[in-house]
């Protein structure tokens, strides 16, 4: 029978794997799997080990994110999931490797620090942002979530992994004192870390909070509503009725909002398309809506422009003077919905509710840029979405992520998928799913005051940090050695 356990625990490991991202998210499943994975190859040659590793990580992301991804006329675009977690069989592979060599407690690191290098190069390189981060996993699990306010969500896998690992480091031939003093060692720090996260949320007693709802009027898969879209090359006139039309729906819907006694009002990404010609009017109308109820609006109109230029997907927060505050076109996500790309600055407007600001929808999957709302310190980030059922709730999960690492209070109205206020620890205030009603308006209240996070004073060193910590445990293990005609078998 012992000849079935690697098979077993492969098997075990691939379904956990699935289950610990992209649809699923089950927080549990995201600390069982690399311990699986790691015990299943523990006794595998080399290359046995990696080809196993490869097949199992590839076909568990594929499962995790299936059916996710937007439809795009790129060959074989549906598979990049597989691809992607392909990559991941290496720190389980550079892992078993390193044990050759030694069993000392330092090699530990090895496995942590490959797979957030992997998870980094996620967030850095990848154009489509940062889907399939281990950490978005502890989305419910807010002791832990509150790990990103320090490190960032790639500080939460490298926790999970070196978890992973010293558990794996246990089962080798230790002398009893030196397991238990590990053992001990490891559960004092997640006791620790998970008793400083949990204060951390029970502590945050918002002292005021304002109103708040979040409006959008259509269903994206409704035909009248994907029909519109071409209407503009098709029929002008019938194309300017019908968006006047939800311009009057929308704004009627601002209006009843401001009179039932919000104080912002956020419309989604995709609520209101429109002529440039239309534009000027539609701002107009608004802001007389901000002057007369002295409220702010953040809306999102999808403006149609001349043939040959690009669309705009625009932002604009208005203020109750009525005036524009802030203009942000949408950066993320541009090479393939060709519209007008931002210049990737976080701009901000200071309220007698506390500084704000807002992105757009794709915006939120590149930490790299929102780290900005951390450093100028931005008490609230309006996220309006636009997303697909199969993609509902995991996007609108990752702009919590965002909220934590820096210090932000989080409105996310989303079309198509799940709408949230959370405040700065994850925390959910309000929310609305699209699927489970026909009426459309979410209303809260949404603390006027965010935080300072260590993650935004050094949250751009942690990979590096991560990095030299991988130097330096592969010179330990290597090269050290060699120099002293010794070993590194010790702890």
């Amino acid at each position: 029978m012992k000849r079935f356990y690697p098979v077993l625990l492969l098997l075990l490991g691939g379904l956990f794997m699935a289950l610990s991202n992209g649809k699923f998210l089950l927080a549990p499943a995201a600390w069982l799997f690399p311990v699986l994975l790691l015990f299943a190859v523990k006794d595998m040659r080399l290359r046995t080990a990696w080809f196993w590793l490869t097949l199992v990580t590839a076909v568990g992301n594929q499962i995790s994110f299936h059916d996710m991804l937007p439809s795009l006329s790129i060959p074989l675009f549906e598979y990049v999931p597989a691809l992607a977690g392909a990559m991941y069989a290496w720190p389980f592979v550079l892992q078993h490797l390193v044990y050759r060599r030694t069993n000392s407690f330092v090699a530990t690191l090895i496995f942590p620090a490959t797979y957030a290098l992997l998870d980094y190069m996620n967030v850095y390189f990848n154009p489509y942002g940062t889907f399939g981060l281990l950490g978005y996993s502890q989305h419910d699990f807010l002791p832990i979530v509150q790990v990103a306010s320090v490190l960032g969500v790639t500080g939460i896998t490298f926790l999970i992994t070196w978890t992973a690992s010293v558990v794996y480091w246990l089962s080798f031939n230790h002398t009893t004192s030196k397991k238990r003093t590990v053992a001990l060692m490891t559960v004092a720090v997640l006791t620790l870390i998970v008793t400083w996260g949990g204060v951390r949320v029970v502590t945050n007693t918002a002292s005021e909070t304002i109103p708040v709802s979040g409006i959008h009027t259509i269903d994206r898969t409704d035909a009248e509503v994907l029909d519109i879209y071409s209407l503009h090359t098709k029929d002008m006139g019938d194309f300017l009725q019908k968006t006047e039309d939800r311009m009057d729906e929308l704004i009627d819907l601002t209006v009843a909002e401001a009179k039932a006694g919000a104080k912002m009002i956020h419309h989604s990404e995709g609520a209101i398309v429109m002529d440039e010609t239309q534009k000027a009017l539609y701002l107009e109308r608004l802001s007389d809506v901000a002057q007369e109820w002295n409220i702010h609006i953040v809306t999102v109109p999808y403006v149609f422009t001349a043939e040959g230029s690009p669309n705009e997907n625009v932002l604009y927060i208005i203020d109750p003077r009525g005036d524009i505050a802030l203009e942000h076109y949408k950066y993320g996500g541009n090479m393939i919905e060709q519209t007008v790309e931002g210049d990737k600055s976080i701009q901000y407007v200071d309220t007698e509710y506390g500084r704000i600001s807002g992105i757009i929808c794709w915006d939120k999957d590149f930490p790299t840029i929102v780290d900005q709302v951390g450093q100028k310190q931005i008490d609230t980030l309006f996220i309006p979405s636009a997303d697909w059922e199969e993609i509902s709730p995991y996007h609108t999960i990752v702009g919590h992520f965002r909220g934590v690492e820096n210090g932000a209070n989080v409105v996310t109205q989303t079309v198509n998928g799940m709408s949230t206020i959370t405040d700065y620890t994850g925390q959910t205030l309000a929310k609305m799913d699209h699927f489970t009603t026909d009426q459309w308006v979410m209303r809260g209240h949404v603390p006027t005051t965010g935080t300072n996070t260590l993650y935004s004073v050094w949250g751009k060193y942690v990979a590096g940090c991560i990095i030299l910590i991988l130097v330096l445990t592969l010179l330990y293990i290597y090269v050290i050695p060699n120099r002293k005609g010794g070993s590194t078998k010790e702890f």
